[in-house]
C-alpha cells in the first residue's frame, strides 16, 4: 500500500519537544522578539500567562539578552560573524546564568536565525572556533549550544512548545472550536528556511493544525494556503514597496473566500504575518472597498481565548483591524456588549 505523501513528509519532519510531563520539560529559557515588542506585545503577554499559569512552567529570561539581530542581518546591515557572536552570547547567558537547557524564541525570524547559526557551527568547524574565541575575548563568556529537540543541537519556537502541550491545553479549555472552519498560515522563517526543523516540514506543517484540531476546529484548504503574507523586511519597511505586501494579502484572502466563504479564522505563528494579514485587510477595504473579515489570531491568542482569558485585556484583540466580535459570537465567548466597539478597543 502506498503511503500518502503527507504522511511521508510528516514522518521525516518531526521534532521531539519536551512537554511539561517530560523530565526537564517545565524549565525553559525564552527570547523575546523585538518586532513583537514594538508591533504586537500582547502575544508574548498572553503566552507568558498560559505557559506559567496553565502549564506550570518555570520561564527564565536573561535580563541582558539582546535582539537576535536578524532584521539587520537580512537587511545587509550586519554580517554573519556578528550574528554568530550575538547568538552565542544569548545562549551563554541563558545557560550559564539562568541554568536552562531548553530554549525557545517568540519570533520565527529569531528561530530561523538561531537555527542557522547552530547549523553553521556544526558544518563549519572554523566558524565555531571563531565564535568561541571572539565570544571569550569580547565578553569573557563560555560557549554553549542548546540541544532541545531529541538531544541534538537545536532551539525551538514558542508555537512548538504550545503544540507539544496541545492536549493538556485542550483539557483545560472552557470553549471549543467545534463548528468553526479554520486554516493555518505558517511563517516563512519557521517552515521554509529549514524545513527539517519545522513540525511537519514546509508543505504539511502540523504545528498550528495540531493546535486547531485539539480545540475542535475543522481544517480547510485553499490554493494560496502556503503563499507568503508579503511582509518582507524590504516591502513593509519602505512606503514605495507596501503595495506588494497588500497585494499578497489580497491574493490570499481572495483565494480563501472563493474556496471557503464561511472560513473566518486564520491561525499564525509569525509576528509579521499576525500583524500584516490583519492590517492589510484594512488597506484593502479602504483602497478597493472589498471586505474579507477574516480574523487573524496567533497560537497564543487563540489558546488564551479557549482557556477563558479576556479577549481584549489579556489577548490583545483590541489592537486588531478586523472586528473580532463576530468570531467571538460564533464560538460563544462572552464580552462586554454594553460597550461600543471603540470603547472595547481603548488602551487599558
Amino acid at each position: 500500500m502506498k503511503v500518502a505523501r503527507k504522511n511521508i513528509a510528516w514522518q521525516r519532519h518531526q521534532k521531539q519537544v519536551p512537554t511539561v510531563d517530560d523530565e526537564g520539560g517545565k524549565l525553559w529559557g525564552c527570547f523575546r522578539s523585538c518586532f513583537l515588542q514594538s508591533a504586537a506585545p500582547y502575544t508574548e503577554g498572553i503566552a507568558y500567562k498560559i505557559l506559567k499559569n496553565d502549564l506550570g512552567m518555570d520561564l527564565r529570561e536573561a535580563p541582558g539578552h539582546t535582539s537576535c539581530g536578524a532584521i539587520g542581518y537580512h537587511g545587509d546591515v550586519s554580517n554573519l560573524e556578528t550574528q554568530m557572536v550575538v547568538a552565542a552570547r544569548n545562549f551563554s547567558l541563558a545557560h550559564h546564568e539562568l541554568g536552562v537547557e531548553n530554549l525557545f524564541s517568540f519570533c520565527v525570524t529569531s528561530f530561523a536565525n538561531y537555527t542557522e547559526m547552530i547549523k553553521l557551527w556544526e558544518e563549519e568547524p572554523e566558524l565555531r572556533e571563531y565564535t568561541e574565541k571572539t565570544l571569550k575575548e569580547t565578553t569573557g563568556r563560555e560557549f554553549w549550544i542548546p540541544h532541545v529537540s531529541g538531544g541534538r543541537p537545536s532551539v525551538v519556537h514558542a508555537s512548538d512548545v504550545f503544540f507539544a502541550n496541545r492536549y493538556k491545553l485542550a483539557e483545560k479549555a472552557k470553549y471549543s472550536l467545534k463548528g468553526i472552519k479554520a486554516v493555518d498560515h505558517i511563517g516563512c522563517h519557521y517552515g521554509k528556511i529549514f524545513p527539517g526543523e519545522a513540525m511537519g516540514g514546509a508543505e504539511f506543517p502540523q504545528v498550528l493544525v495540531g493546535l486547531l484540531e485539539a480545540f475542535g476546529a475543522e481544517i480547510v484548504d485553499y490554493p494560496e494556503r502556503r503563499h507568503c503574507c508579503g511582509m518582507g523586511f524590504r516591502q513593509c519597511a519602505f512606503p514605495e514597496n507596501r503595495d506588494y505586501t497588500a497585494s499578497s494579502v489580497y491574493k490570499k484572502m481572495k483565494s480563501l473566500k472563493e474556496a471557503h466563504p464561511d472560513c473566518n479564522l486564520i491561525l499564525t505563528n509569525c509576528p509579521g504575518c499576525t500583524v500584516f494579514l490583519d492590517a492589510e485587510q484594512g488597506t484593502i477595504k479602504e483602497v478597493l472597498e472589498e471586505e474579507f473579515n477574516v480574523s487573524i489570531l496567533d497560537y497564543a491568542q487563540l489558546t488564551g481565548l479557549m482557556l477563558g482569558y479576556d479577549p481584549f485585556k489579556d489577548c490583545g484583540l483590541n489592537a486588531k483591524v478586523v472586528p473580532i466580535e463576530p468570531l467571538l459570537d460564533k464560538i460563544g465567548i462572552p464580552y462586554d456588549k454594553s460597550k461600543t466597539a471603540e470603547e472595547r478597543r481603548r488602551p487599558f
